[in-house]
């Protein structure tokens, strides 16, 4: 049993991860699917090992990427949660972003995500206070135009239903998988897509945890599953 474990995490340490249905024949030669399956939930359990995505496991334990809301997110959170109450929010600075970023271009920006249905409404709430510095999800054109990031924004735009959300306190934000997809995608985040993107995932994925699972269902969703899929090949 013991020469199973260390077979397994020899294979697994000379790999960022591993697909326990790509396993090579001299690591599962003889060993029964669910026999295997109990040597890699142990290893997790004993912390050598981590499942990241359906079927998939690291060697490489990395820190869990924490996302913090600031005084500005906090405060603005806590005003929209009580003015709107039914509604969901997602809330935070941009500068949450920095750690994962190759080019370090600051983000000052708060980002609101709320119901598409009271998008405008919650816009119309902030306007009388923040105007000439709110957004309304901003096209590229608009953000590259009139937006400084480096200053003090605020931008509002629908949150994604089945967004994958985490909690900083009481203030709900986004997890890293999240963002990687919404950096991709949203038009606001024009200054990270491309190259920048395919670093900040090459970032994420060798010193976070990414739930690549996650990653994908929310990836799935916002109709870039495949250009993720090929950019974790090409970084593997």
């Amino acid at each position: 049993m013991v020469g199973v474990s260390n077979n397994i995490m020899n294979y697994a340490n000379g790999l960022q991860q591993f697909a326990i249905d790509d396993m090579p024949i001299e690591v599962t030669a003889g060993i029964a699917r669910n026999t295997l399956s109990w040597h890699l939930s142990n290893l997790c359990r004993q912390g050598k090992l981590k499942r990241i995505g359906r079927g998939i496991y690291t060697a490489h334990i990395s820190n869990s990427f924490q996302v913090k809301a600031n005084t500005k997110a906090r405060s603005l959170y806590k005003s929209l949660s009580k003015q709107f109450p039914l509604a969901d929010f997602c809330v935070y600075g941009g500068g949450v972003i920095t750690p994962l970023l190759h080019d370090l271009t600051p983000n000052n920006t708060v980002y609101i995500e709320t119901n598409r249905e009271v998008t405008e409404s919650v816009f119309n709430v902030l306007l009388p206070k923040h105007k000439g510095r709110l957004f309304l999800s901003p096209t590229k054109k608009i953000a590259s135009t009139y937006i400084d990031f480096s200053s003090e924004n605020i931008i509002v735009k629908p949150l994604v239903t089945e967004s994958p959300l985490m909690f900083d306190g009481k203030v709900p934000v986004p997890t890293i998988e999240k963002l990687l997809v919404d950096t991709r995608v949203d038009p606001d985040f024009y200054y990270l897509h491309g190259y920048e993107n395919l670093e900040m995932l090459r970032t994420a994925v060798t010193h976070y945890n990414v739930n690549q699972t996650r990653l994908l269902r929310y990836a799935d969703r916002r109709n870039e599953k495949e250009s993720i899929l090929n950019d974790l090949k090409e970084i593997q």
